[in-house]
């Protein structure tokens, strides 16, 4: 989406008042405090600060990451005084983490750090959640209006005043500076009806001397308005889909994360069930719906799948992508047989493509809903891919624990209370065929595979549901990065079960090409519970150990956990191995 398309977003023609807002909300939100007193704006006069505090409550927003700095301490005094919760970070980039895995479960997430300095260690955490569709506001501050007069070279300052934004207009579907009180109204309003259009993150900046000016007038109901669907547009594509899906016979259905952005689970789960036909899921959108679903074929992906998952798909003669981001990271790429040869239909929020048709007037949801609501049939005959098989008797107890053994045993000990957060690498190769029980319980930065992203996001998921115990897979490589968040977790007494699968290096990069910048010096990860106040700390060394680790673990409900699982360096899972190789494969073309 490029710039000129953001800046032309304009302002939709639905209007709503309080928070329902095209289904973001038709549930309470999850954490709704009781007794909560009231934002500035309700009953006294609305400021500039206040109204986007208000506006955020009124879209679900309960809880906020950040560290504070001299350029938004009055925008947190107005957060201490409003029903959301400010959760303090210890970095920047992890309270942007935080937020984006907050957001993905409670439909928006929120971050607001100091000028520069603060926003600029966000860069990474936005740019991933821009990457995967994450709904995050990022909001900030400036130096005053004023100040600007009088000192031309403020403190945090890198090139001028509008250097921030201009870096965050790249990874945003909307950016904007609130200098103007005539105009705040409709430019807040403005970026949160992209944010819900597009389920991407904007970026607000208010300069500090205007945070606590008045409006020009009442803070007016919440009205973002989209333009709807054109319903001939609608009916003609629902038609396409009808006859391509007649005259199939190994239709299917390829599901991916944005269909958890838009809360259509249960849209799709109808679908399925309806067309009686199988569904994969890409990486990203893994547990999009539930995977013991008996039409529910694995995980595709063209460097990650089971050879098996990947060619069920590629001999689909009519293969719906419902919300999947292509990448390299699938097969279907513009010189795929299925799409060059019109046998797909692409429904993303930014428009439908039906074979080599594109409609650009039909709204993402709408499209999905009709599809499970307009009679459609479908006929497959075709037997699914076996499920993923494991060979071999199980390891001794007291033999060294492996990512097989590992995994394994952890597949069999996820219920509906846990939420698996993996990070990358072995993390999140291995965890690809992990069953997942429970709806859109998995959460990892499989697209844009940032490392980092784990420890902080399961800060934010406990957050965003409480009911939910986070299992959190990372690296060490990964948890050297941002680990030590995990005192954040000790502060506000959540108990995530950290397993630091500690080969001593990047194990992904080993696999394409072998080389000691790979190393990495071995930490002592149980001793962080030492440092930061809280938790239990266990060196795992064997399959025994492993399982009474984390059997303990599962029933200490209130204890933060973590198991430096010491793994041989060589260990390689067999996602690993796939798409190490599959890697390895292009690099060689690509070296002279």
């Amino acid at each position: 989406m490029g710039r000129a398309r953001r800046q032309d977003l304009g302002l939709p023609r639905i209007c709503l008042t309080g928070c329902l807002l095209y289904g973001l909300l038709e549930r309470e939100p999850r954490l709704a405090h009781h007794n909560e007193p009231q934002t500035e704006s309700m009953g006294t006069e609305a400021t500039i600060g206040s109204a986007v505090i208000d506006r955020l409550h009124q879209l679900g927003v309960r809880h906020i990451f950040g560290i504070p700095g001299d350029y938004v301490l009055s925008l947190y005094e107005l957060i201490e005084r409003s029903p959301i919760r400010h959760i303090g970070t210890t970095r920047e980039d992890c309270a942007g983490f935080a937020a984006d895995a907050y957001a993905r479960i409670n439909g928006i997430g929120a971050a607001c750090v100091t000028y520069c300095v603060g926003g600029l260690n966000c860069v990474n955490a936005i740019a991933c959640a821009y990457a995967e569709r994450s709904p995050v506001v990022l909001l900030t501050g400036s130096p005053g209006l004023s100040e600007r007069i009088r000192t031309p070279y403020m403190h945090h300052m890198v090139r001028d005043f509008s250097t921030q934004r201009e870096v965050f207009e790249r990874m945003t579907v909307a950016a904007i500076s609130l200098d103007d009180p005539s105009t705040a109204e409709r430019e807040m309003d403005r970026a949160f009806a992209a944010l819900l259009r597009y389920r991407r993150p904007i970026y607000i900046e208010i300069p500090r001397d205007l945070v606590h000016t008045p409006l020009l007038h009442p803070l007016r109901p919440l009205c973002l308005n989209e333009d709807p669907s054109d319903p001939a547009a609608l009916e003609e594509a629902i038609g396409e889909v009808r006859a391509m899906l007649a005259s199939a016979k190994r239709p299917a259905i390829l599901a991916g994360a944005e269909i958890g952005r838009f809360g259509l689970q249960d849209d799709l789960t109808r679908l399925v069930e309806r067309l009686k036909i199988p569904i994969a899921s890409t990486l990203l959108g893994k547990s999009v719906i539930r995977e013991d679903h008996p039409l529910y074929v694995g995980v595709y992906g063209g460097l990650i799948a089971r050879d098996e998952v990947q060619q069920f798909i590629n001999d689909s003669d009519c293969l719906l992508i419902l919300g999947s981001i292509l990448s390299d990271l699938e097969d279907l790429n513009a010189d795929s047989p299925l799409r060059s040869e019109g046998r797909t239909i692409h429904a993303t929020a930014d428009h439908v493509s039906i074979r080599h048709h594109r409609y650009d007037t039909i709204r993402f949801q709408d499209f999905v809903q009709a599809l499970g609501t307009h009679g459609l049939s479908a006929q497959s005959s075709r037997p699914l891919p076996p499920p993923l098989s494991i060979t071999g008797p199980p390891p001794a107890a007291d033999s060294q624990v492996t990512l097989k053994g590992l995994f394994g045993h952890l597949d069999l000990k996820l219920d509906q209370t846990t939420l698996v957060i993996a990070d990358v690498g072995e993390s999140l190769f291995a965890a690809a065929d992990l069953r997942v029980h429970r709806g859109f319980e998995f959460l990892s930065p499989a697209y844009y595979t940032s490392m980092g992203f784990a420890v902080p996001a399961s800060i934010g998921a406990s957050f965003a549901d409480p009911t939910l115990r986070p299992i959190v897979l990372v690296g060490d490589g990964a948890f050297q990065m941002t680990g030590s968040e995990l005192s954040t977790a000790v502060r506000y007494r959540q108990a995530p079960i950290v397993i630091v699968l500690n080969n001593r290096g990047y194990s992904t990069e080993r696999e394409i090409l072998e080389g000691p910048f790979n190393d990495i010096h071995d930490w002592r990860y149980e001793r962080i519970c030492d440092l930061i106040g809280g938790g239990i700390g266990v060196v795992v060394r064997t399959q025994q150990e492993f399982e009474q680790t984390l059997e303990k673990a599962l029933a200490d409900s209130g204890q933060l956990y973590v198991l430096n699982v010491l793994l041989d360096p060589g260990d390689r899972s067999p996602g690993m191995i796939r798409l190490a190789h599959r890697l390895a494969k292009r690099l060689s073309t690509d070296r002279p």
